[in-house]
């Protein structure tokens, strides 16, 4: 978005603030990286598909579909594949594009291809889309979730569909490899939520896993991740009048209680010194025109308020709440520990060597916490960083820890 000069008297100032929030906000959503000295990777998007797929836990089997894309050459041994996972708003498309003209890359652009730290010259890479991916309108997207049609009714799963874990993601991602001929992973790695998934590889696969790399993610999601901001998150989607109980399709979408699941979702992933930087106390309008006064009205809004709610509504059409709902859900049920397992058992079981990469500024994975699993961890090293913007900056800012998975996967 260019900015636009004007003219102010002397007690006004040209604020970038609002841009620089459209930015980063921007990238919380669709990340660009752009990559001038590097060709254009153009994408193929693929799906894979099985009749039949059982929900661990649910003890429910139902089709299911997912999106996929790869990027580079599978060797004749099939011993060069690396495995991405998508952070919890992500999908598959982690890097290149569908066409040419396109205006955006995949989301980690900047990690991957020819020559980059996922040397697509080197690796053959793949990333998947979730299971209840909450991009669900996207045309790119391809997956299973409550918005898709269950072929025993003819109607929406809606609430019906299966509640399902990080597992049964990590499940469903080895059943793809295997229909490929893949075996056995190089690494997996991912930000976020990937970083989960990643984790969960270790702990179920480490046979079939030489490296897992958690970007942004520990193996444990306590008390206060649960709440924020999944458990919020949800509870503002189904407090909304137009969620009618999941069954809202054809009918009027629960808008503002997935608008307020976002904004708990943006405020838990960055900082007070990134919102004081972006926008501090201003208000929308401060001419009180468009918006109202805050200090006079309930219908007053500040700068950070009328943001996001402008970047959120402006990609709507591609969200389908009860996704998010289901995601958020499988977030709150990570726990790598099962039955009566202590946590130094279950991590005890990632044979695979590990890397944790973290940002000390983090709100929501902590350095505490990292520190707290080390040493429970067979084979795991740390990487920190602080950049002071929050937990997004595994997504987007790249250049903190590129050269710690380089090096790692050299190793």
């Amino acid at each position: 978005m260019p900015l636009m000069a004007r003219k102010y008297h002397k007690s006004y100032r040209l604020n970038i603030k609002p841009y620089l929030f459209l930015l980063n906000i921007f990238l919380f959503f669709n990340p660009i990286f752009a990559q001038i000295s590097s060709p254009v990777m153009i994408i193929e998007k693929k799906s894979f598909s099985l009749e039949s797929f059982e929900f661990e836990n649910a003890r429910v089997s139902i089709p299911v579909r997912i999106g996929y894309e790869t990027y580079g050459k599978l060797n004749e041994k099939k011993d060069n594949a690396i495995l991405i996972c998508h952070y919890f708003t992500g999908h598959s498309h982690a890097a290149g594009k569908y066409h040419p003209s396109d205006t955006t890359s995949g989301w980690w652009d900047s990690m991957i291809g020819p020559g980059k730290v996922l040397d697509t010259d080197k690796y053959f890479i793949l990333c998947s889309d979730s299971i209840s991916n909450i991009n669900f309108y996207n045309p790119n997207v391809i997956t299973t979730g409550p918005a898709s049609i269950n072929p025993k009714t003819g109607k929406e799963y809606a609430m019906s569909f299966p509640i399902f874990t990080i597992k049964d993601m990590v499940r469903l991602q080895k059943k793809l490899l295997e229909s490929l001929g893949i075996q056995k992973l190089k690494a997996v790695l991912g930000p976020s939520m990937g970083g989960l998934q990643a984790l969960t590889w270790g702990r179920y696969f480490s046979d079939d896993v030489e490296k897992v790399l958690a970007i942004g993610a520990t193996p444990m999601i306590g008390a206060y991740g649960i709440m924020v901001p999944n458990q919020m998150g949800i509870e503002a989607i189904m407090l909304d009048p137009d969620w009618n109980k999941g069954d809202y399709y054809g009918k009027t979408i629960p808008r503002r209680g997935l608008v307020l699941a976002f904004k708990i979702l943006l405020m838990a992933t960055r900082t007070e010194g990134w919102s004081e930087k972006n926008f501090g106390r201003e208000f929308a309008d401060p001419t009180f025109q468009k918006y109202e006064n805050p200090f006079a009205s309930f219908d007053g809004k500040f700068l950070v308020e009328k943001e996001v709610e402008n970047i959120i509504l402006g990609r709507m059409q591609f969200f389908d709440p009860n996704s998010y709902a289901y995601i958020a859900k499988t977030n709150t049920l990570f726990d790598l520990r099962e039955k009566q397992e202590s946590f130094a058992q279950a991590l005890g079981k990632i044979k695979s060597r590990t890397l944790m990469i973290i940002d000390e500024s983090d709100l929501m994975f902590t350095k505490a916490q990292s520190e707290l699993c080390r040493p429970l961890l067979p084979q795991c090293e740390c990487f920190y960083y602080n950049s002071g913007n929050g937990h997004l900056s595994v997504i987007y800012e790249t250049n903190y820890f590129a050269q710690a998975i380089a090096n790692f996967l050299q190793q």
